[in-house]
């Protein structure tokens, strides 16, 4: 790896990779613990001098195993459709992607959507507290959180160049230069 400094990888990642831990693993100590275990695989790797063309591509590939690692631990398991939702919102390549260019694409959200996904999928808050935040009913936070899933899914096939491999796993994307919020949608 030609760049070593953790840190600086630390602080540019960790909160993108720490959620994507959180909606795999519901126990918010064990998904720190991940955490934890995934920078010590970067240490390592930056010890063997290990060759790392993308990091992000790789950090969340680190990640995604690690996860899999501790169900196996467990002698959980796990269904390849339960742990990564079918529309690729869920995946560690979305996740990739939505740390860097896509992130954007939530705050071209109506504000009440924005503000949901955000805080349910980007920071890991639980949607009870959601509904406490907005004043409304646990089930209608639920609710809005999901239609914020599907406005960002409407919003990144419109607004996005995706392109997939073979396996139809997103592998890069890029905004289009004309695309505006969802206000009326």
């Amino acid at each position: 790896m030609t760049n070593c400094d953790i840190q600086g990888i630390y602080q540019k990642y960790s909160t993108h990779l720490l959620a994507f831990i959180r909606q795999q693993v519901r126990d918010v100590n064990v998904a720190d613990d991940l955490l934890q275990e995934v920078f010590l695989k970067t240490m390592e790797s930056c010890l063997r001098d290990q060759e790392i063309k993308n990091l992000k591509s790789w950090l969340f590939y680190v990640t995604r195993n690690t996860i899999i690692d501790f169900y196996r631990q467990q002698k959980k398991t796990i269904q390849e459709e339960d742990y990564i939702n079918l529309n690729h919102l869920n995946s560690a390549d979305f996740q990739q992607i939505l740390s860097g260019e896509i992130s954007d694409m939530i705050h071209l959200l109506p504000k009440e959507y924005a503000d949901a996904l955000i805080w349910s999928d980007i920071e890991g808050i639980p949607q009870k507290d959601i509904a406490v935040r907005l004043d409304i009913s646990l089930s209608g936070a639920k609710s809005r959180v999901q239609r914020a899933r599907q406005k960002l899914r409407e919003l990144f096939f419109e607004c996005c160049d995706v392109e997939l491999d073979a396996q139809g796993n997103i592998i890069s994307c890029e905004i289009k230069s004309t695309c505006t919020p969802l206000l009326s949608k």
